[in-house]
C-alpha cells in the first residue's frame, strides 16, 4: 500500500516572536539579589520546615578539624 506524500516540510522552522525590548542595564538591575532577599528566603524556609531543619539553618558551618596523621589526597 502506497503512503500518501505530504506537501509540508516537517522540519519547517517555527517563526519567533518579536524580541524583548528591555535594555541590558535594566535586565542587570532585575537580576540583582540582595541580602534582604536571602534573609526573606531563609525566613520563608523556616516557616515551612520542621524544628530540625530550622536548627540546621542556624548552625554555623565549621571546617573539620585537621588531623596531623592524615595522609594527603592521592597518596
Amino acid at each position: 500500500m502506497k503512503q500518501p506524500t505530504t506537501t509540508s516540510n516537517p522540519q519547517k522552522p517555527v517563526p519567533l516572536g518579536k524580541p524583548l525590548d528591555t535594555p541590558d542595564d535594566d535586565l542587570d538591575m532585575l537580576a540583582l539579589v540582595t541580602i534582604e532577599d536571602i534573609e526573606a528566603a531563609k525566613a520563608d524556609g523556616r516557616a515551612r520546615m520542621g524544628k530540625r531543619g530550622a536548627a540546621l539553618l542556624e548552625t554555623a558551618k565549621t571546617p573539620p578539624p585537621e588531623d596531623d596523621n592524615a595522609l594527603p589526597l592521592g597518596a
